[in-house]
């Protein structure tokens, strides 16, 4: 059996309802973003809609509630973290370089970005998310842990446990100097983060007589 014609208009105005409806969730969001740069993680949904410039029961006709909004907020969020580490998908160079790329992503991101990163931190709604990106990222560290180093690397219930580790070192240390009275300087930071990480690694690779030099490549290139 075939349908009349009458349904292809309404689908056409679906559609079109639809990419309206994403993009101005997408303004939005930017305007929940401006906010929050505005007034802090703390920021309410009172001024998040006022910088959108809607009344507060306006902003949720674009959004199932709270826990909607804050979970746009999350994926926006997320997605530029994930753009910015660069250097934890596509590793480049010597371990130390590696690591030290890799971290220094991290913390310009977040410093770039404290309020928006308090503020996901706080919505429940979010944990899961932000979870997901950190053991996507001790899953890469795991690959090149177990799997990339030549000759054979660490078992994978060693790697496992030690890339999940250093990521939360990363992390909890990175998360303690924004709230440090008298912080490091940013790049010396991310060095000693880089040079803590690549400690705990060394350890674990000599504990299994592994030497690897961590200013040269992992793979000789030929030049």
């Amino acid at each position: 059996m075939t349908r009349t014609g009458r349904g292809a208009p309404t689908d056409g105005r679906a559609r079109r309802w639809a990419g309206q409806r994403a993009g101005r969730r997408a303004e939005l969001v930017a305007a929940a973003v401006t906010a929050i740069a505005e007034h802090g993680p703390e920021a309410t949904t009172e001024q998040i809609a006022a910088a959108a410039g809607l009344p507060r029961p306006a902003l949720y006709r674009h959004f199932d509630g709270l826990d909607d909004l804050q979970g746009a907020l999350a994926e926006h969020a997320l997605a530029l973290y994930v753009e910015a580490l660069v250097p934890v998908w596509s590793p480049r160079g010597t371990p130390r370089e590696m690591l030290a790329a890799a971290v220094t992503a991290h913390v310009r991101w977040v410093a770039a970005h404290t309020d928006l990163y308090r503020y996901i931190l706080r919505a429940a709604r979010v944990t899961t998310a932000v979870t997901d990106v950190r053991q996507e990222i001790a899953d890469r560290m795991t690959a090149l842990l177990s799997v990339e180093i030549p000759g054979g690397g660490l078992p994978h219930a060693v790697a496992e446990p030690l890339a999940a580790g250093a990521v939360g070192l990363v992390d909890a240390a990175t998360g303690r100097w924004l709230d440090s009275p008298d912080p490091l300087p940013l790049e010396e930071l991310a060095g000693e983060l880089a040079d803590w990480v690549w400690a705990a690694l060394d350890t674990a690779f000599r504990a299994r007589s592994i030497v690897i030099d961590p200013d040269r490549p992992l793979v000789e290139t030929d030049r």
